[in-house]
């Protein structure tokens, strides 16, 4: 009896090992464009606007599109879209295709491409505020069949929609930007960076819209010097801040502001963030004195060094200096 409840599971384990159940992977390349939309629309208007769903496999796929909402996103701009939220505001969307429906499945032929007419109607007594949205395309999977045993994989892609209700193009929000140095040789006194002027520094920034409206980081990071005349400039990567959220900012290649100073440049600069948007404006600036420091310090240390070197040597020269003695 103590070897037949040994055998029964070992037997059971190499049955799974040997003969294990196939495993079939499925690709699941679609593509979605435009994947931003930006939009302003006055109450009581329709627009509508046409997306392109690609299927890049060798097969058809079964697809499900429907509209997400969210309120907020990471610092990087991606969204925390809320699967289980569903205020009024989603009935405003629909699609105008004949066969294709939010909520409903459809087939995209392998290799081809369908497109879905999406239709914003709004009420024309719609409170003026931003709507934040994503359309969700997802793979459908309604199979109940032994052959597909195990877990189901799923895939999923989406388009964001920044949609204003208002009507003014621009409505005003509230902008509050922030810069820091990141990297290179320095250190704070006070309101005052106290760094080196033949190390490059790097600056972080962020910008927070405190406002109800969308607004877009169109600006300059620059060093000013004396009488604020410019000694570097770089642009900021236009991207757009929803309300209530706060973005990293960057500059126009995706990296984090630098400025390299040289020899010549000594004394008191600015370093300044600047945000002129279509509908609200905000600058920041730190104080840096730069001072070779480091120039300095290796002089110094050059200096002490040295003179060591010849008080050695004196002392040395004084030891080995014959001693005359009289006679008598």
């Amino acid at each position: 009896m103590k070897y037949t409840k040994l055998l029964i599971p070992l037997i059971l384990f190499l049955f799974v090992t040997l003969f294990p159940t196939d495993t079939h992977a499925a690709s699941y390349g679609v593509s979605l464009t435009p994947p931003l939309l930006r939009v302003n629309i006055k109450p009581g208007k329709s627009i509508t606007q046409v997306f392109t769903i690609t299927n890049l496999n060798n097969e058809d796929k079964l697809l499900v599109a429907r509209m997400v909402p969210f309120t907020q996103s990471d610092d990087k701009g991606n969204p925390s879209i809320d699967m289980k939220s569903s205020p009024s505001w989603l009935n405003y969307f629909s699609l105008a295709n004949t066969y294709i429906k939010l909520g409903s499945p459809f087939t995209v032929k392998a290799k081809s491409s369908e497109q879905l007419i999406l239709t914003l109607s709004v009420p024309a007594n719609a409170i003026l505020r931003d709507l934040y949205g994503t359309l969700l395309i997802t793979t459908y999977s309604n199979v109940a069949s032994v052959a597909y045993q195990g877990s189901q994989v799923s895939a999923t892609i989406g388009a964001n929609l920044l949609v204003t209700l208002h009507s003014d193009i621009n409505p005003p929000t509230i902008l509050k930007s922030g810069i820091l140095p990141n990297t290179g040789a320095f250190f704070k006194v006070g309101n005052i960076y106290l760094a080196d002027n033949i190390t490059p520094l790097s600056f972080s920034a962020s910008v927070k819209n405190e406002g109800n409206f969308t607004s877009e980081t169109k600006g300059i990071f620059k060093v000013t010097g004396r009488n604020d005349t410019p000694a570097y400039l770089e642009g900021i990567l236009p991207v757009y801040v929803i309300s209530n959220t706060q973005r990293i900012l960057l500059n126009t290649e995706g990296r984090n502001f630098s400025f390299s100073p040289n020899l010549s440049q000594i004394g008191f600069f600015k370093a300044v963030i600047q945000i002129n948007s279509e509908n609200s404006h905000t600058e920041n600036s730190i104080d840096i004195f730069f001072f070779p420091f480091k120039i300095m310090a290796g002089l110094i240390f050059a200096s002490i060094f040295l003179t060591v070197i010849l008080r050695t040597n004196k002392t040395q020269k004084i030891v080995d200096k014959p001693i005359k003695t009289l006679d008598h």
